[in-house]
């Protein structure tokens, strides 16, 4: 799905970056958005070629479904061939088949400096990438990794307008970033990983329904209703998921302010998909609180991130 139509940033010498946002329900590029189940398929062609990616002599097939859950993303090729495809949608939106790419990724920002060094070794172990997308061949040479904190990256190129207290808060699917901003810096010991987030929140529902309905209520369906898509589930269903959305949203809420947090007056960011849900599901207007809806954000703000690292080098 394109979201948005950011120009890549192309540097000298054929040499462009990429951000890619590897979540845990989907793939996100600064203009792409794709569901992030990886399918191997071996040597057995696709009927369709929508969605088919060929690497390293097998077919599969990326952006059908959701993946299950992992400890990490790099203890195997999954998060590679959702990389490649993002690289590939952005290169065909550039009118590109081959390229250098200084590749721009996350980790949570809890798990920043923890995990910055195995995500970086994890790519540079197979940086040059052969490939073919949809059909069409793409050559590909990671020339360098930048690793960013998520959320942070989310508001990274107007941190200098952020002239008071702010709290960045970033629902995603495994986990709630939060960072603390104060006068334009973020403040690492006032910044947090909680472990509510989509993923979580939506399997709790499917059980809440499961048991005052007796129906199995699709994952699909569940995210209809929380985005406000449409969707055939009865009215009556669908409020009662949005009922239970906001008590996820006010659970949240609670322990921030539980952890501290003057949710009554400080500045609130909620930022990517996750603010989507906050804003339709907020117990109370605060005219202090944002809610920044652009799922692109965090990969936008990682190639914001790459691009003056690389001016400062």
């Amino acid at each position: 799905m394109k979201e948005g139509t950011k120009n890549m940033i192309r540097l000298d010498d054929k040499r462009c970056i990429v951000g890619f946002d590897d979540g845990y329900q989907l793939g996100k590029t600064a203009n792409f958005i794709f569901d992030n189940g990886v399918h191997r398929l071996g040597a057995i062609e696709p009927t369709l070629k929508e969605n088919s990616l060929f690497y390293d002599g097998e077919y599969f097939k990326v952006g059908e479904g959701r993946s299950a859950i992992t400890e990490d993303k790099i203890s195997d090729d999954s998060a590679r061939l959702r990389t490649m495809t993002g690289i590939a949608m952005e290169l065909q939106n550039a009118g590109l088949h081959k390229a250098k790419i200084v590749l721009a990724v996350g980790l949570p920002f809890s798990n920043y400096g923890r995990d910055k060094l195995k995500l970086i070794d994890y790519y540079e172990q197979q940086n040059m990438l052969e490939f073919s997308y949809e059909g069409e061949d793409y050559s590909v040479t990671i020339i360098k990794v930048i690793v960013c904190p998520q959320c942070y990256s989310a508001i990274a190129s107007r941190l200098g307008n952020m002239k008071d207290d702010y709290l960045i808060v970033d629902i995603g699917s495994k986990t709630t970033d939060v960072v603390y901003v104060r006068n334009a810096l973020p403040i690492e010991s006032k910044s947090i990983t909680i472990e509510k987030a989509m993923v979580k929140w939506i399997k709790e529902i499917q059980r809440d329904m499961k048991i005052q309905t007796g129906k199995d209520i699709p994952e699909h369906e569940v995210m209809k209703v929380m985005l406000k898509e449409v969707s055939n589930l009865p009215s009556v269903y669908a409020e009662l998921i949005h009922g239970m959305m906001r008590e996820k949203i006010h659970s949240l809420e609670l322990e921030l302010a539980e952890r501290g947090y003057s949710l009554d007056y400080i500045n609130i960011i909620y930022v990517g998909g996750g603010a989507l849900m906050a804003r339709d599901h907020a117990g109370k207007y605060r005219s202090h609180t944002a809610y920044d809806c652009d799922l692109c954000a965090n990969a936008k703000g990682y190639e914001f991130l790459a691009g003056q690292m690389l001016e400062r080098r």
